[in-house]
C-alpha cells in the first residue's frame, strides 16, 4: 500500500517555522544530505520551502499530527499564541485543530488517524 511520508510547506520565515515545529511537537532535523529545513517525527518528513517568485501560490489545506499527550501539546502551543479549536463531535479522526504561525491548519489527535505503522527498511542478508 502507498503511504504518505512527506509534506512540503512554502513559507516566508523558514527558521521561525522550523523552531515552531521543533518546540511545539518535538520534530527534529533529518540527517545528512538534506537542508536543515527538513524535519521528522521519526516516521514522516516535513520540508519547509522558501516561498520564491514564480512558485505555485496554492497552499496546504491541512494535515494531521498524532500526539502522545494532548495537554502537554496544548501547553507548548500556548507560548506560540495560536488558536486551538475543538473539532466537531462527529469528526472521528481528530480532537483538535490548530494552525501554525503561517496559518497552515493542523488536526491533532491522540488516538491517531489510521492504524498504520512506519515503513520498514528491507534487510539484505
Amino acid at each position: 500500500m502507498n503511504q504518505l511520508r512527506h509534506l512540503a510547506i512554502r513559507c516566508e520565515e523558514r527558521e521561525k517555522l522550523k523552531a515552531y515545529y521543533a518546540e511545539a511537537f518535538g520534530f527534529r532535523e533529518v540527517g545528512e544530505g538534506l537542508s536543515p529545513f527538513h524535519l521528522t517525527d521519526g516516521y514522516f518528513e516535513l520540508a519547509l520551502l522558501s516561498n520564491t517568485p514564480n512558485q505555485s501560490p496554492n497552499g496546504l489545506y491541512h494535515f494531521g499530527i498524532k500526539v502522545d499527550d494532548m495537554d502537554e501539546t496544548i501547553r507548548k502551543l500556548e507560548s506560540w499564541k495560536v488558536r486551538v479549536q475543538q473539532r466537531p463531535d462527529n469528526t472521528s479522526f481528530a480532537e483538535l485543530r490548530v494552525s501554525d504561525i503561517d496559518g497552515n491548519l493542523i488536526d491533532l489527535s491522540v488516538h491517531g488517524y489510521l492504524d498504520n505503522q512506519p515503513a520498514q527498511k528491507d534487510k539484505k542478508d
